[in-house]
């Protein structure tokens, strides 16, 4: 019987697909795999789109992503699925398949829109699960995730919830792979190919071909963009089950500064590299020299934020700041830091303590720039002014004033910017889960418009108001209102390993940095003017900037083509 199936069917259909539905008895002809942006908004119900391949463009020492969207079109869902990719190969070499990291995407439920977005509620990707763990098979395990793994920690559940592959698609819906291709450094320039496969079990669904062209420079090591993306804190460390200075605390604040770095975010300086002070021994250090080097000359931060520390007792602070200036001048690193003063001051009382406090950090050391989180133009003209009280400007989007941010850049002070909470008009950008991805490239590019050279963002890991670290995944929505604001990271516990699991919102954050460091290179060759020019057909204003993916490409090409041209 099984040989006259055979001749039937070889009768109709290829030798490849006779023999794929004898090895899997079956075929399933109701699934479209197709290719998505990571600027466009695709959630778990989008309809398939009809692109098929990734054709990608990117520099030495680059990531580039993209997304693989497989749609179950059929009335069952299809399990067992996985991606494979193969090596990118060219006639310059071979860009290896290990330098594409694969994640499947974890959707959150919006509920309701996040406040300032029309738009529609439903299931939006965001954490990114990694197909391989990134400690798996090593020892390189806390033993707090040991004990909370073996049920020993203070979380409820105790159990790897969340894995990456092989995973399932249910009937009418989307399941996300991201594919984050990383172009190794001294990789040569050409074109390279290769193929994204994707497969239920035994039988492949399709074959994403993934073409690669390398331009001949590289991007450096050192982050162009100054920022604060906030610290791993005691609470966070809690919430593991982690005492606050343990080895086990160190250990994990180390890990959440690997990843933002990895994806050129700039963490607060971390708790461990601060020398012990004393009001009469001064400076104890204990190897924070060494360890302060390291975070600069190899991890590459390249902003310090001075823990602001005795404010209550003007002379104890002015003493410590002082000892804390001498001590980051002899490693020469005094000129990258800062000390933030109070936060958005906003009435008369705010300005006269911003006003007091810059006084005490002056008075200690005039080298130290004093950062406040205000705009630059009065908040009341009856509070009086801040200038001459503060050194670097960093205002919310919706507050930044042209005329006077201008003013004060021309004093030789500096500007930065930071984002909270959906603030502002519809036209500001937003950085909530449910916010066009566009959102996240925009703000980088109206930086380099207004020279503004650093970006706080208030935290990555702010998991207090969700009760567990299952809870930070199931529905992170700060104050009912900001889905996933001060979540850019989610707490890789319940998915297996006790790295961080990036957000893509990181990773739109991360290829936005990379556009400013095409900027950047540009105007160090000369080329500022043809740089504004392209960065102002863009964007020129935090409410007037384009939502277009693919001006957004041809631009970035186009600085490209700047940094390549030998003119």
């Amino acid at each position: 019987m099984k040989q006259s199936i055979r001749k039937i069917l070889s009768r109709f259909v290829s030798p490849a697909f006779l023999l794929l539905f004898l090895l899997t008895g079956c075929t399933n002809s109701k699934v479209t795999v197709w290719v998505a942006s990571p600027w466009q908004r695709v959630l778990r119900s989008t309809p398939p789109d009809t692109v098929k391949t990734a054709d990608l463009k990117a520099a030495a020492n680059e990531y580039e992503p993209f997304r693989i969207i497989i749609h179950n079109d059929g009335t069952h869902r299809v399990s067992k699925v996985t991606v494979t990719v193969s090596d990118l190969k060219g006639s310059q070499g071979v860009i290896k398949a290990d330098d594409m990291q694969l994640y499947r995407a974890h959707y959150i439920n919006i509920t309701q829109p996040s406040a300032g977005t029309d738009n529609p509620i439903g299931w939006y990707p965001d954490a990114l699960i990694p197909f391989m763990p990134k400690n798996a098979g090593t020892k390189e395990y806390s033993q707090t995730y040991l004990n909370w793994l073996s049920g020993s920690g203070n979380n409820a559940a105790n159990k790897i919830l969340y894995v990456a592959s092989p995973f399932v698609v249910e009937p009418a819906e989307n399941a996300e792979v991201w594919c984050d291709l990383y172009v190794p450094p001294g990789t040569k320039p050409g074109n390279y190919s290769g193929t994204a496969s994707v497969v239920s079990g035994k039988q492949k669904l399709a074959d994403i071909p993934v073409n690669l062209k390398v331009w001949g420079f590289q991007l450096p090591d050192t982050i162009a963009m100054r920022s604060n993306f906030g610290r791993f804190s005691q609470a966070d460390g809690e919430m593991m089950g982690i005492q606050y200075g343990s080895k086990d605390y160190t250990y994990m604040e180390s890990l959440y500064d690997k990843e933002l770095l990895s994806n050129r975010a700039i963490p607060a300086t971390p708790s461990f590299v601060w020398p012990a002070w004393d009001k009469d021994k001064g400076i104890t250090d204990n190897g924070q020299s060494a360890l302060m080097k390291e975070l600069v000359e190899k991890e590459h931060f390249n902003a310090l934020d001075i823990p602001y520390l005795y404010i209550s007792d003007p002379v104890k602070s002015r003493s410590y700041l002082s000892d804390m200036a001498d001590w980051l001048n002899k490693l020469g690193f005094l000129n990258m830091s800062y000390v933030q003063m109070e936060n958005e001051p906003n009435s008369a009382e705010a300005y006269e303590n911003v006003r007091r406090e810059a006084a005490v950090i002056k008075s200690a050391n005039p080298k130290i720039s004093r950062l406040c989180t205000v705009s630059t133009l009065p908040g009341n003209s009856s509070w009086g002014n801040l200038y001459g009280s503060v050194d670097i400007w960093a205002p919310l989007w919706n507050n930044w004033d042209e005329k006077t941010a201008g003013e004060r850049l021309a004093r030789g002070e500096r500007l930065w910017s930071h984002t909270e909470l959906s603030n502002g008009p519809a036209a500001t950008p937003k950085w909530e889960i449910d916010m066009d991805p566009i959102n996240f490239r925009a703000p980088l590019w109206i930086s380099w418009h207004y020279n503004i050279t650093g970006l706080l963002y208030w935290s990555s890991v702010y998991w207090d108001d969700y009760g567990s670290l299952n809870g930070v995944w199931e529905s992170p929505h700060y104050q009912n209102s900001f889905w996933g604001d001060g979540v850019l990271l989610y707490p890789g516990h319940v998915a297996g390993t006790d790295h961080f699991m990036p957000s893509i919102r990181i990773k739109l954050y991360r290829e936005a940095e990379e556009d400013y460091e095409y900027m950047n290179m540009a105007a160090k060759m000369g080329k500022k003017e043809d740089v504004n020019r392209i960065v102002d057909s863009i964007a020129n204003s935090f409410h007037n900037w384009s939502h277009n993916i693919a001006a957004y490409e041809k631009a970035r090409e186009e600085l490209a083509n700047l940094i390549l041209s030998k003119k």
